[in-house]
């Protein structure tokens, strides 16, 4: 069984416009911006010069949701989605969202299952604390 590999990086933000300004000034970071599951994300792209920063998104987070948040790394779930969620809780972890489908808000109450930006196919998220207090996620297609 092997989930070593981190599939998406999420960098919260106070001001999107203003994280995404900085990243594009200093890296030379391309964008595009939407909102998924009602958080505005700036999804990084691969820029004019064909390079494309890292997989993820810098996401628009509350005053009160800001501080201690930190940059939360993806791990690889599909295949293994609830073994992985079973092997947090027996090992001092504790999930905090459960298993969730992504979703597109399109207009008012309506959204959509996209495709999305880590593997092209729709997929779930899930976010939990490792046994040190560390938040972060997982990521798989099933």
């Amino acid at each position: 069984m092997e989930h070593s590999a981190v599939k998406w990086i999420q960098i919260p933000a106070k001001k999107l416009s203003r994280a995404a300004t900085f990243y594009q000034n200093v890296f030379d970071a391309a964008f595009f911006f939407e909102e998924l599951n009602d958080i505005p994300h700036a999804v990084f792209k691969t820029g004019e010069n064909g390079r494309k920063f890292l997989n993820g998104a810098i996401i628009e987070v509350g005053e009160g949701d800001f501080f201690g948040q930190g940059s939360i790394l993806f791990f690889d779930a599909t295949g293994d989605f609830e073994t992985i969620i079973t092997l947090i809780s027996e090992n001092g972890g504790k999930i905090i969202t459960p298993k969730t489908l992504i979703t597109h808000k399109e207009s008012g109450n309506s959204y959509t299952i996209p495709n999305t930006y880590i593997d092209n196919k729709p997929g779930y998220y899930a976010h939990f604390l490792d046994s040190e207090g560390n938040k972060m996620g997982l990521y798989g297609t099933n």
